[in-house]
């Protein structure tokens, strides 16, 4: 079996980038990485807030594909890393991980990063608040889960500090 990683943390803090990260730290194990935006539901069936698609609210994944991919994964990779902004929202995904690592950035860095990202043209200040509330109420991860490496999504990743904790020997 694998080791499942589940990586959160507000949009534009650097899950993506730390995942890739995190498999060219062992280019000897067979890794996969599974992004959340893969598992959206189809956009009529995505609530609406205002005149955009809601994707900052759970109601917009697609957790059972999701967790269904990671049961599956376990089986064939030596690491199974996922992440999203909503990763840690359901319960029968986040028991799925191992270990979970959550990345976290100051409001300030949000908003500088959102605004240089043009994926979704511009955007209105309201949905950047939007996308913000969200994640405070839906992407924070449950302190019952004690055993998480923080990361600060404005300093550079210390490979020692990723290795310790995913493969300390308890």
């Amino acid at each position: 079996m694998g080791l499942s990683i589940g990586i959160g943390g507000v949009s534009r803090a650097g899950k993506t980038t730390l995942s890739h990260y995190i498999t060219t730290l062992y280019p000897s194990k067979k890794s996969l990485v599974i992004s959340m935006d893969d598992y959206v539901l189809d956009t009529a069936k995505i609530p609406r807030i205002k005149d955009r698609i809601d994707w900052e609210t759970p109601a917009s994944v697609d957790y059972e594909r999701i967790k269904k991919k990671i049961e599956e994964s376990v089986k064939e990779y030596d690491l199974v890393i996922t992440e999203g902004i909503l990763i840690f929202y359901s319960e029968e995904v986040n028991k799925l991980f191992d270990k979970r690592i959550f990345i976290d950035i100051p409001k300030s860095l949000f908003y500088i990063r959102r605004h240089s990202d043009k994926r979704w043209g511009e955007e209105p200040k309201w949905y950047i608040d939007y996308v913000w509330e969200s994640y405070l109420k839906y992407g924070r991860l449950d302190e019952s889960f004690s055993d998480t490496l923080y990361i600060s999504g404005d300093e550079d990743y210390s490979a020692l500090m990723i290795d310790e904790y995913l493969f300390k020997v308890a």
